[in-house]
C-alpha cells in the first residue's frame, strides 16, 4: 500500500489496525495477480487524526466529526478513485476493476469478522475500522 500525504492525519495505527491494513495491502496485490496481474497498490488517505487536525479538517469536509475513530488510531481510509500503478508497462486496469477488486476484498475480510467498512461517497474512500478480536475462553483453575 501506499500512505498518501497526510495533511489532516498522522501516520500511525494501533498493531491491530496495522496489520489489517497490511492483510488489505497484501490480499489486494494477490487477488489482481490471481487475475490477469497488473502493478497498482492501494492508496491510504487518512490515519490517526488529533483534535487540532479534526478542526482544521472540518474548516474543508462538512463530513468530518470531532467524534471520530480516526482519533482511536484503529480507523483508516483506503481511496477508491485513486490506485498507485508502480509499472506503467504491465497489464493496465481500469478505474472500476481495481475498485471492485478492493471491494472485493474488504468485503472478505468484513465477513471474517476482522473489520467494518463504510463507503464514504463524498470523498471517494472506504471508512475501515478494525474491530476488536474475542479473546478465546480461559476456564478459570478453582
Amino acid at each position: 500500500y501506499y500512505v498518501d500525504n497526510l495533511t489532516h492525519s498522522y501516520p500511525y495505527l494501533v498493531p491491530e489496525a496495522a496489520a489489517l491494513l497490511g492483510d488489505i495491502g497484501r490480499a489486494f496485490r494477490d487477488s489482481l495477480q490471481a487475475r490477469g496481474g497488473g502493478a497498482y497498490r492501494i492508496k491510504v488517505t487518512s490515519l490517526l487524526r488529533t483534535p487540532a487536525t479534526v478542526k482544521k479538517l472540518r474548516r474543508v469536509n462538512r463530513n468530518a466529526t470531532g467524534e471520530s475513530t480516526h482519533s482511536y488510531g484503529i480507523t483508516f481510509d483506503i481511496s477508491y478513485s485513486k490506485f498507485i500503478c508502480d509499472d506503467a508497462s504491465a497489464p493496465r486496469r481500469t478505474f472500476e476493476d481495481l475498485k471492485n477488486l478492493l471491494a472485493e476484498v474488504l468485503y472478505r475480510l468484513r465477513e471474517d469478522g476482522r473489520c467494518y467498512v463504510k463507503y464514504e461517497v463524498k470523498q471517494s474512500c472506504f471508512h475501515i475500522t478494525v474491530r476488536p478480536q474475542a479473546q478465546p475462553n480461559i476456564p478459570s483453575s478453582r
